[in-house]
């Protein structure tokens, strides 16, 4: 069965924050409604914990570090899940549940299977 990532984008905010535990316990309630297909996911810090990584130079260059994102957006990436699902259309239909759905973004990708070894 084929594996999607849903990547979350909303308001850049600590979702470890006190007054945030209601809509923690919302997403509490979307992972026991979807648990059938979700493989995994987390919440994320906020971007200011962020580090970026560069290498100059190619393989074996120099290791370039800045704090914060990447990139400066109105919406951050604070979130995922991993869904196992039948097709795309069940993906889309199981992140349109995810809470931050509904006020901010839920980028649905499919997922490149590891090489076997």
């Amino acid at each position: 069965m084929p594996s999607y990532i849903a990547l979350i984008y909303n308001a850049d905010v600590d979702w470890s924050a006190a007054e945030h535990s209601e809509t923690m316990a919302e997403y509490g309630e979307f992972g026991r409604a979807a648990a059938a297909v979700i493989r995994g996911g987390a919440a994320l810090y906020p971007t200011s914990t962020a580090t970026t990584v560069r290498v100059h130079g190619g393989k074996g260059g120099d290791v370039v570090t800045t704090d914060g994102p990447y990139a400066e957006t109105k919406e951050a990436l604070t979130g995922f899940y991993l869904f196992e699902c039948a097709d795309l259309d069940e993906a889309v239909a199981t992140a349109a549940r995810i809470p931050g759905a509904r006020d901010g973004a839920i980028e649905v990708r499919p997922v490149i299977p590891p090489m076997q070894r």
